[in-house]
């Protein structure tokens, strides 16, 4: 069974054993002050999906499709972006946007059997804007493994609806969908990320109301590792790197998953969100590792966090 202690315990030994990056602690401050005056908000506007008339089933599975396909927007000099409402949209938005879009224009895409025939030049159609969406070959095989493993649970709409907590809302995921289960090697260790997971258990606590009631505890997730926050850490002093990776990172150069230096960047900066919990919780501020999380990424929006870029990790995980 996954457990908060056993991922953090994993990460920690990552941080323990890093050769590429580091933690600054003396700038852990540096973010205090920006989180004091951040909102608790969760980092998609739910109202804007289109889902109102949408059963809670629906939404249930809805939410696991996007999050399954929730991952890694670059690829060429062209920036993927899709048209929605009263504009453009890339990355994690854009995704969900395009999901919603195509329901409204008559593709039944939280239906089982639909899914199960569709094919990769429907899909492209789908989420066809300002390009292809990158690594369509990917997505299209995990909709397929995903339709696969949800026909084989025929309990999994009542086991996520009961969930007495998110870790158990994780456990569920992470054992019954393959495309959820992201674990590297480091040094001959598992170490625990499951970023799209995690971000899926958010999703459904506070967009599923049964779900909400049902979860009594919420605080035993940690942030998601991924590309834009190790960047906001990075300009705020708190995570540095040494040359090498800072080399590679500055000039566009590809990181390969599972590699040394990317499990570093993700771990690190994952432990960085602990510290910067404990710290806030001495200031008396009130903020769990997700709540911290989307506030990190929500100002990885703002252009003055983009100084350097993120990293580049060609991945499904995130």
């Amino acid at each position: 069974m996954i457990t908060r202690e056993k991922i953090l315990d994993s990460i920690k030994y990552v941080v323990d054993n890093s050769n590429y990056v580091v933690i600054n602690r003396n700038n852990i401050d540096n973010a205090i002050s920006l989180l004091k005056e951040s909102k608790k908000e969760q980092w998609l506007n739910s109202d804007y999906l289109g889902l109102e008339n949408f059963s809670q089933e629906q939404v249930l599975f809805y939410l696991i499709l996007c999050e399954s396909l929730n991952f890694c927007y670059w690829d060429s000099d062209i920036k993927w972006k899709i048209e929605y409402k009263d504009g453009w949209y890339s990355g994690s938005f854009g995704l969900f946007y395009s999901i919603s879009k195509a329901i409204k224009n008559g593709h039944n895409l939280l239906n089982i059997e639909y899914l199960e025939n569709i094919t990769i030049e429907e899909l492209d159609e789908i989420f066809k804007g300002t390009t292809s969406i990158p690594l369509l070959k990917e997505r299209f095989e995990i909709i397929k493994q995903l339709v696969s493993e949800y026909k084989q649970i025929p309990n999994i709409t009542t086991q996520l609806m009961s969930a007495n907590s998110d870790i158990e809302l994780l456990n569920n995921i992470v054992n019954h969908f393959s495309n959820f289960r992201d674990i590297s090697l480091y040094k001959g260790r598992d170490v625990y990320f499951f970023k799209r997971a995690i971000l899926l258990v958010g999703d459904l606590i506070l967009n599923i109301s049964s779900i909400n009631k049902s979860v009594k505890n919420d605080d035993d997730m940690t942030g998601c590792a991924d590309y834009k926050i190790p960047q906001v850490l990075r300009h705020l002093g708190i995570l540095e790197y040494s040359d090498d990776l800072a080399t590679l990172i500055d000039e566009r150069q590809e990181i390969q998953h599972d590699s040394e230096m990317e499990v570093e960047i993700r771990a690190n900066m994952l432990y960085a969100i602990e510290l910067i919990k404990e710290k806030l919780h001495q200031n008396g501020i009130d903020m769990n590792s997700v709540q911290i999380d989307n506030a990190l990424w929500l100002l990885s929006k703002n252009k003055e966090f983009k100084d350097k870029p993120h990293h580049l990790t060609k991945t499904i995980y995130y």
